[in-house]
């Protein structure tokens, strides 16, 4: 999943989820007050769509698996 802006993108595992960068530059240059507020906002607005999306991930961990047939973290590992 990638945020409104494409600047982020949420990676889950069995350990857990976290927001990685997808761009070094975060904002454009910007020359005035209203331009700094504008893209600050943006990326505000992009990272709570991340924290939505990470929540959904811990939500769908810890009550089953996301694919069925696949073991959800309670479930732990198949013994071999």
């Amino acid at each position: 999943m990638t945020g409104i802006l494409d600047k982020f993108h949420v990676e889950h595992s069995i350990q857990g989820a976290r927001v990685v960068a997808r761009s070094n530059q975060l904002t454009p240059c910007c020359d005035s007050d209203e331009q700094i507020d504008a893209h600050v906002q943006m990326l505000k607005e992009d990272l709570d769509a991340c924290a939505k999306e990470m929540k959904r991930f811990l939500k769908v961990n810890q009550s089953g698996s996301l694919f069925e047939g696949w073991l959800s973290a309670k479930e732990g590992v198949l013994d071999v």
